[in-house]
């Protein structure tokens, strides 16, 4: 049998859960079985569990350049630098794959209480359905994060033939591990989160629960991995019908002192910001890695971007790398990758473009913008044609995003597009690695361990 735990909250009970023969199925051993409406809620609160997602993605992208030797020697778990020299594998034979099994957790524990609470008892139909609704967001949204990091980019012409990850909708232990298709897996994603939205309240009390503004948010994410622009400009639209406030970097300067050299302390934190529609957090194994901003990121900022200023370290030099971001400064806490109104501006942005609004596209990201600049340093986006409108939303993109780990996944579906392709190359000490426009290496390897437990789960080619 093997060994690996994972741990599941239930009021003040600890579920130690063995995986055996299905590893990404997680089999609960002398566990409480919830049986209350209270109980699954109980269940669902646990953010420990809900409140993780993805740590990694920026390394592999252009947005990093590991150039400094003592700060290569620092980064730890070593598996980021085998993440950031594209390997044939991250991780050693008996070394977990946290983001893996993270997902694989939050979605077993969603399928527990899916499964579960049209039987419960002590609670309402109305509560019932609000729970089944955020446990199928929660589903939806690892899901979708599993299918970007192990599957290739999504292509209406092959999703249904090239490999996705494994389905499990159920908590059995008898379900097929094969990797369902590519489509497959996202039509479910999007099926989890259109069923939800009506049970769900318009904006939560707790940003950690799903609401009807991060279901609208989670589509509009999917519609625009998937190229279905119209749909991501519709969902777009409704999720920031609902929250649309955005923080004017300009104006929260008062609040820092003179010379402090991480003003991101000073910034709200993810509860009480305004801009964060639904909290999912760096991964624990990964958010206190520093990350060298490459110098091309850097020049896309430029000294006067509020972001710059914001974001990265450049202050004396304390044993921190000038030109650095990172996780904790941005601000004293992991950087989010759950949705924000920033990105859904941006969707919406580029989604305009990509349907010949040019103009009105430009104008969403100038909004953005704007609160990115003092007065003085602003400057609108202006372009001639809606193919040099399209690189400035995109660039806008990167600039606004940079350091919550959607690089990678941008990177995927560019390259689907010559105009937009490019081919990467990072420093690492003497030598200098490049990765060629949609190669295999994009796409993460599924860990050795898994599969040796599970040899139905096919490796990714390399």
């Amino acid at each position: 049998m093997c060994n690996q735990k994972y741990f599941l909250v239930l009021a003040f009970t600890i579920f130690s859960l063995a995986s055996c023969k299905k590893y990404v199925e997680v089999k609960p051993q002398g566990e409480i079985t919830p049986t209350t409406v209270n109980d699954y809620q109980l269940l669902l609160n646990n953010s420990t569990v809900f409140n993780v997602s993805f740590g990694t993605t920026d390394f592999p992208t252009d947005d990093i350049a590991l150039i400094d030797t003592g700060l290569i020697s620092s980064i730890q778990p070593v598996s980021l630098l085998n993440i950031y020299e594209w390997k044939d594998l991250f991780y050693q034979s008996n070394e977990d794959d946290p983001e893996w099994n993270t997902f694989y957790q939050q979605i077993y524990t969603a399928n527990v209480a899916i499964q579960g609470l049209p039987a419960a008892t002590s609670g309402t139909d109305a509560q019932k359905q609000k729970l089944i609704s955020e446990a199928k967001v929660h589903r939806a949204y690892a899901y979708l994060c599993l299918v970007n990091l192990y599957a290739q980019v999504y292509n209406a012409s092959t999703a249904d033939k090239l490999p996705g990850v494994p389905l499990l909708l159920v908590p059995t232990y008898t379900q097929s591990l094969k990797r369902a298709p590519i489509a497959q897996v996202y039509s479910q994603i999007l099926s989890d989160l259109n069923t939800s939205i009506t049970a769900l309240p318009d904006l939560p009390v707790n940003k950690t629960d799903p609401s009807k503004a991060a279901a609208y948010a989670l589509l509009a994410r999917t519609y625009l991995y998937m190229g279905d622009y119209a749909n991501g400009l519709k969902y777009a639209d409704l999720a920031l019908s609902l929250q649309s406030t955005l923080m004017d970097l300009n104006a929260e300067l008062s609040v820092v002192p003179p010379g402090f050299p991480f003003p991101g302390f000073y910034l709200p934190l993810s509860q009480d910001d305004p801009e964060v529609i639904f909290m999912k957090n760096t991964n624990p194994s990964y958010q206190d890695s520093p990350l060298n901003l490459s110098d091309e990121l850097l020049t896309l900022l430029g000294p006067k971007d509020l972001r710059t200023y914001w974001y990265t370290y450049n202050g004396p030099d304390l044993g921190y790398f000038p030109g650095t971001y990172y996780a904790y400064f941005a601000p004293f806490e992991p950087p989010q990758k759950g949705p924000t109104v920033p990105e859904m501006m941006l969707i919406k942005a580029e989604c305009l473009v990509r349907t010949q609004q040019t103009q009105a596209g430009l104008d969403v990201a100038n909004a953005l913008r704007q609160n990115r600049f003092s007065p003085a340093d602003y400057t609108p986006l202006t372009a001639s044609d809606n193919q040099q409108a399209l690189i400035l939303v995109l660039q806008e993109r990167r600039r606004e995003l940079f350091g919550k780990g959607f690089r990678l996944f941008d990177l995927k579906r560019y390259n689907t597009d010559p105009a937009l392709a490019k081919t990467i190359t990072h420093p690492l000490k003497s030598t200098q690695l490049t990765l060629a426009p949609g190669s295999n290496r994009y796409v993460y390897p599924i860990a050795t361990k898994i599969i040796s437990i599970n040899p139905e789960i096919t490796q990714n080619p390399r």
